[in-house]
């Protein structure tokens, strides 16, 4: 992505300012330190692309005496901002909700089947209608699950 875009993203999603320091560019968000650095292409001079993309506490230091690096690089940019700030469950608890009809839903046996959410996230837990409640907890994942009706 490049660089410019990437900052512009950053301050629109954590509402934070993005400092830079030559080629490096950091913020802070709800104790964490985001970092990473402007990279210049090397077959198109002139365009730059964010790159390294690491996140770390702001209390926790990279120990140069041991062997300790301070925090995780991720891949890209959006692992970034959704490390120090979570997205927004797609379904909010008490939608109704039913499984899709995909190879794992099948495979699992909740294609076609209707419940509520009660714990909502990436992988939401769902009390399946006219079914009794397993002793222990089952998640769904959001990608299988799509929406009869919005709270």
């Amino acid at each position: 992505m490049k660089f410019e875009t990437y900052v512009k993203k950053v301050e629109k999603w954590l509402g934070v300012t993005v400092h830079q320091d030559g080629n490096r560019a950091w913020f802070q968000h709800e104790g964490q330190v985001g970092s990473f650095r402007r990279e210049e292409q090397w077959d198109k001079p002139g365009n730059f692309i964010a790159r390294g993309f690491h996140c770390r506490s702001e209390n926790d230091h990279t120990d140069i005496q041991t062997d300790y690096f301070a925090g995780t690089y991720l891949d890209n940019g959006t692992q970034l901002l959704h490390w120090c700030k979570r997205p927004e469950p797609k379904f909010p608890v008490g939608a109704l909700v039913r499984g899709k009809q995909n190879k794992r839903a099948i495979r699992q046996r909740y294609a076609g089947k209707t419940g509520l959410v009660i714990d909502a996230g990436s992988y939401m837990q769902i009390d399946w209608l006219g079914e009794e409640k397993p002793q222990y907890t089952m998640t769904y994942p959001e990608r299988d699950i799509e929406l009869v009706s919005a709270v």
